[in-house]
């Protein structure tokens, strides 16, 4: 079996959810002996992920002299082998019909008019019913992703449908016995609400400031990552919480392990989650999780987080205060590490594998 990934999807974003899934995907598949080739690679990438890759080992295809901020909208036309499997890195499907088409959907959130505007919510809608349609197997990150799917389109055969979680990285519990090296110019041992993400439209990060002003004067913000900053964002921050803030744009995983190890909990006020990374890491490196019960979080959380049935500030400072009980505490930690046990990038790798092999047993071996 012949597998075609299409890294197009490092060219979106310099960092995030969704090149994170694939980079690990990508790695994942090349450590199994499986025959992988990439399109559109590109060596002197931007995103974080991308830089990691050694394209030397890999048969490289570079698909088309169209710029890739416009070709990642256009469906695949370059011809592929007879029976080989393309997987779009995000929502590209190929016209080539000998072959088998695999498509990862990450969340509905421009269908829910949650995300971008027109008109790149429309291309994003558009793009994604097309690929959706023309599909030999979908995966969905989330069973709440995958019930969406059937509710937007409900004529599509749940067969072809199969949730394959995201895995959850490299993060851990660190002793605080012993010392650790964090480069981020930050008081460790001061009590903190770590912030960790995009904060636009249904993130809700307003709603993070809100909460900090709800609470004592000794807890701090800290916001890490998430798009470039607006003046908007950061006169907020000055009115409403001045000097009790702490932005880092972007660092390394260790120095965010760090964080999550030393945040008083990790604050997570997203509306909508096709997955959400950020709850499962900090489970994984033993910080308590507080968030909304909506979508995908119950799911990634189970009953190791402090979900709200709505995202409000009041109900998140409640939550945050029930925390300083430190027995409690201690129970959700516990309970978030057992938790983040579910979420491996082997399995969700070794579930794509599988996947692969039954939708392409389906279409040429029948």
């Amino acid at each position: 079996m012949q597998v075609y990934l299409d890294n197009i999807v490092f060219s979106i974003q310099k960092a995030g959810g969704v090149s994170a899934y694939w980079y690990e995907l990508l790695s994942g598949m090349c450590n199994r002996g499986i025959s992988v080739g990439f399109l559109n690679a590109q060596p002197e990438s931007e995103n974080i992920f991308e830089k990691k890759i050694d394209y030397n080992r890999f048969d490289c295809i570079q698909e088309s002299w169209i710029p890739h901020k416009y070709l990642r909208y256009l469906p695949l036309r370059y011809p592929l082998p007879k029976a080989s499997v393309f997987h779009g890195g995000y929502l590209r499907v190929s016209t080539q019909k000998d072959i088998l088409n695999i498509l990862t959907v990450h969340d509905f959130a421009h269908e829910r008019k949650l995300a971008s505007k027109f008109p790149r919510g429309l291309a994003n809608t558009l793009q994604k019913a097309y690929g959706i349609k023309r599909a030999d197997g979908i995966i969905c990150i989330s069973d709440s992703t995958r019930k969406e799917l059937l509710h937007f389109f409900p004529d599509i055969n749940p067969a072809k449908v199969r949730v394959i979680h995201h895995g959850i990285g490299n993060f851990y519990p660190i002793s605080k016995q012993q010392e650790v090296s964090c480069s981020l110019d930050i008081d460790l041992q001061k009590k903190f609400i770590l912030y960790v993400g995009a904060r636009r439209n249904y993130k809700n990060f307003f709603m993070a400031v809100k909460t900090m002003e709800l609470l004592p004067p000794a807890y701090h913000l800290v916001v890490v990552g998430g798009e470039l900053w607006t003046k908007e964002e950061m006169n907020t921050m000055e009115e409403t919480i001045p000097g009790r803030y702490h932005v880092f744009p972007t660092i390394s995983e260790a120095d965010l392990n760090i964080l999550y190890n030393y945040a008083f909990c990790l604050l997570y006020t997203s509306a909508y989650e096709g997955f959400g990374l950020p709850p499962g890491e900090a489970m994984k490196a033993g910080c308590p999780v507080v968030t909304t019960g909506t979508t995908s979080m119950p799911e990634v959380v189970g009953k190791a987080g402090l979900v709200t049935e709505r995202p409000d500030p009041l109900l998140f400072a409640e939550k945050i205060n029930l925390l300083e009980n430190e027995t409690f505490k201690q129970k959700l930690i516990d309970h978030g590490l057992q938790q983040a046990k579910k979420f491996t990038w082997d399995k969700s790798v070794r579930e794509t594998i599988s996947f692969y092999q039954d939708c392409w047993n389906l279409k040429f071996t029948i």
